[in-house]
């Protein structure tokens, strides 16, 4: 990319850990099952991959980390310690940064890491009850995503997840005594979930103190166990209906619980809005290393480059330096489209001069008629004169029926 303004502005770094302990039925994302992953090698796959992607993102400034996967905690802590030390090192950091980390329960509670440990093979946590809430702390992580998914021990076994509803809670305490922000991830909408149980849930999340809740739907991606175990008669598919209502039921509990819901899957508390995840849906530049890592550069023009990893981690950890990202720039009309798709994820949708600021040569009437039509379904709603677009009160699950019209 050319040189412009943005390359200037601060950017974020996503990395992905591409391990898992153990495969959850409903999962799609890379990963390769492996109880006791290497760190070393993952961070000379890391490094090479940096040095490989050259100047256009070693002279940028940082400010967020987001680790991903997989399962970074299958790292355990002193391998989350020196993963987190690698960031700080390999690139230009501010100060301020927000480092995120996504956890697994199991991994934070030592007495279900010590049953993992006998009887999967799993990574024990070991120097102490606090081991992993102490490392990452003092390696200067800021927030941690836990995945609680569910406090239900049906839900948890339906989901096929490790932990118990117990581990989890024990993991929030051990976080938030060390000082970490935390957040938790559920899933709702599981086949025969009742009311009561998502009512636990979500009166198990307000009560523990946490400050940032993603809610998501359970769905289903080609390719993944569940479809196997339906054949089985093991599981059975989720309703659509029953996802929409049990997602307003969790909407309309967290924001009378104080939680401000601030993007279509996610709610916080005071100031606990998730920095990087924002910048996918403010238009900002991310770095992605790892396979199957995403990253977007954005030009003076209002154009994007998305650039995605190739999968394959044994590949990937063998020579990552030689597998460069596919790479797309999308410009006009159609990066224009895309970024206002995605700005209106956030509930506070977009605001119209800072948007046409970003793509030169369109206009306030350009994006009125392309939300015409879902402004008269009642779906999107404007600011007086035309200042900001945003979803309609209410409206939020049409996201993906205005998308459609917009980028058509």
């Amino acid at each position: 990319m050319s040189s412009s303004s943005a390359d200037t502005k601060l950017v974020g770094l996503y990395v992905h850990v591409p391990f898992c302990a153990r495969a959850c039925p409903y999962c799609d994302f890379h990963f390769r099952v492996e109880a006791r992953p290497a760190v070393r090698p993952l961070l000379a796959a890391l490094e090479a991959e940096l040095h490989a992607r050259g100047e256009v993102w070693q002279a940028r400034r940082f400010d967020t980390v987001y680790i991903g996967g997989g399962t970074p905690s299958a790292l355990g802590p002193a391998g989350l310690h020196a993963l987190v030390a690698w960031c700080k090192h390999s690139v230009d950091l501010a100060a301020t940064a927000e480092i995120s980390v996504e956890l697994n329960p199991e991994h934070v509670d030592p007495a279900m890491a010590g049953e993992l440990a006998s009887a999967e093979g799993g990574v024990a946590v070991v120097g102490g009850p606090d081991a992993m809430a102490g490392e990452l702390a003092s390696a200067g992580v800021d927030r941690v995503t836990l995945g609680v998914q569910s406090f239900s021990e049906v839900g948890l076994r339906t989901l096929g997840r490790a932990h118990r509803s117990a581990a989890a809670s024990r993991a929030i305490d051990q976080l938030l005594r060390s000082g970490i922000q935390v957040g938790v991830d559920l899933i709702v909408g599981w086949p025969r979930q009742r009311d009561d149980e998502l009512d636990l849930d979500v009166r198990t999340v307000v009560a523990s103190g946490v400050s940032h809740v993603s809610v998501y739907a359970l769905t289903l991606d080609e390719g993944v166990a569940w479809h196997k175990l339906v054949r089985r008669g093991a599981r059975s598919y989720p309703d659509a209906d029953r996802q929409a209502d049990l997602l307003l039921r969790a909407e309309s509990q967290l924001v009378q619980s104080g939680f401000e819901h601030y993007e279509l899957s996610n709610y916080a508390r005071g100031r606990a809005r998730s920095r990087h995840n924002e910048k996918y849906w403010t238009g900002q530049d991310y770095l992605g290393l790892g396979p199957s890592a995403a990253s977007a550069r954005h030009d003076a023009r209002g154009g994007v480059w998305r650039e995605t990893n190739p999968q394959g981690v044994a590949a990937w950890l063998a020579d990552a330096a030689s597998r460069p990202p596919t790479a797309e720039h999308v410009t006009g009309e159609a990066a224009a489209a895309e970024a206002l798709w995605l700005g209106l994820r956030r509930l506070e949708g977009v605001a119209l001069p800072g948007f046409l600021a970003r793509h030169p040569g369109l206009e306030a009437d350009w994006v009125r008629r392309r939300l015409a039509r879902q402004a008269a379904r009642g779906n999107v709603r404007w600011e007086p004169a035309f200042e900001r677009v945003s979803l309609a009160a209410g409206r939020w699950q049409w996201h993906d029926e205005v998308g459609l019209d917009l980028v058509s």
